[in-house]
């Protein structure tokens, strides 16, 4: 009974605590401007819940829906400048506005990080990046507002250079990665929806919808939906594939 009701605690937990749906503020790979640098914004009760990337773009796309706001947490995948240029932006805005933005960043990322905003200041201040962004050093997860929220590396570039988020039983969000069949069947096992870099043709980088269609299974396969692609054409590759897709500024539900 006690176990009974331990499982029955753990779920209200999720299903008061969790994001309820995920808006792309940006779908597009590195090179594309119409679809915007690839940012997911997780929403619960309508407000701003977690930040996932923040490329050039992303805080013009943030104020469109939130007008008037700035994100208040983010999580960082990876260090290429499509999905952490929009960092030194949101540090002079939030500083200018005294407020602070709390970053949660994996380890083996974080010296890198310091360093490319290691002149990023205010010169009329006495103050560097530092005392506005909270920095938050992940391992292999981190609790945000109540929820556990895991993170895996991935496969871009090299070991140890991108991640993954995942909320067990609402979602998984790949980042920039190759096919991780190894990880996915390991670890999104309870009906997650998988948000999944794809384009048309892959890379060593990035994956290609035959490397999907190869590497996963009908069941994972189901589950996913695809981003970071090069423009509103590869959709059309994407509905041949039987691949669902996300699209700029416009929500999914997550539970």
């Amino acid at each position: 009974m006690i176990i009974a009701d331990a499982f029955v605690q753990q779920y209200e937990t999720l299903c008061t605590a969790a994001p309820n749906s995920a808006l792309f503020l940006g779908v597009g790979d590195a090179s594309s401007l119409e679809l915007g640098n690839s940012a997911c914004l997780l929403i619960r009760n309508g407000l701003p819940w977690l930040l996932i990337d923040c490329g050039h773009d992303t805080l013009r796309r943030f104020a469109e829906v939130f007008s008037n706001r700035l994100p208040e947490h983010i999580f960082i995948t990876h260090l290429h400048y499509d999905h952490v240029g929009g960092l030194e932006q949101l540090y002079f805005k939030a500083a200018l506005a005294g407020k602070s933005v709390r970053l949660y960043v994996p380890v083996s990322l974080v010296t890198q990080l310091c360093a490319m905003l290691r002149y990023t200041k205010l010169a009329e201040e006495k103050t560097d990046v530092w005392q506005t962004f909270i920095l938050h050093p992940v391992s292999e997860y981190f609790w945000h507002q109540g929820l556990k929220v895991w993170t895996y590396s991935v496969r871009h570039h090299a070991p140890n250079s991108a991640f993954s988020l995942h909320l067990p039983g609402v979602m998984f969000y790949s980042g920039d990665t190759r096919p991780i069949p190894e990880l996915l069947s390991h670890v999104a096992a309870k009906n997650e929806i998988i948000f999944h870099d794809c384009a048309v043709t892959g890379n060593p980088s990035h994956s290609g919808i035959d490397d999907l269609l190869r590497e996963y299974s009908s069941d994972l396969l189901g589950r996913l939906c695809v981003y970071h692609y090069h423009s509103e054409s590869d959709r059309a590759h994407f509905e041949r594939a039987g691949l669902r897709y996300a699209r700029a500024l416009s929500a999914i539900k997550l539970r």
